[in-house]
């Protein structure tokens, strides 16, 4: 098993056979998330159809998830290839309190000083029950 896939439960958001949605070390901010394949691939071009297929409809919902979980007027995702050899998406709420310079992909740089990880880890379990609400009240 891969290292990435002991991340302590009490920072899993959700994970299938496939997919893990959960705080990733160093990006403990409140409403920051890692989507990551739980297998090794590197990029796109390393998922497989069947992957490449449950990935849409899975940040669909955990980005309703998000938007009934947190008062953020935007959510982002982004996605890199390079640091870790599973596929994975970045994904960050943006709250109102995020200046207009620090917006899109520029609130990665706020990293370092939204760290807070009790707080990031408090979230997790209104995340899930968003989430399991989504998911009962189907697609989005």
């Amino acid at each position: 098993m891969c290292h990435l896939d002991r991340a302590p439960d009490d920072t899993v958001v959700f994970r299938d056979d496939d997919w893990a949605c959960e705080i990733a070390p160093g990006f403990e901010v409140p409403g920051w998330y890692f989507l990551r394949l739980r297998r090794h691939a590197l990029g796109w071009g390393g998922l497989e159809e069947r992957e490449l297929k449950s990935f849409g409809p899975l940040v669909q919902e955990l980005m309703a998830a998000l938007g009934l979980a947190f008062d953020a007027p935007a959510r982002y995702l982004m996605t890199f290839g390079e640091a870790y050899p599973h596929f994975h998406a970045v994904i960050t709420v943006r709250t109102d309190d995020i200046p207009p310079e620090s917006r899109s992909g520029n609130i990665l740089a706020l990293r370092e000083s939204l760290v807070d990880r009790d707080a990031a880890v408090a979230r997790v379990p209104g995340v899930r029950a968003a989430l399991a609400a989504v998911l009962t009240a189907g697609r989005p």
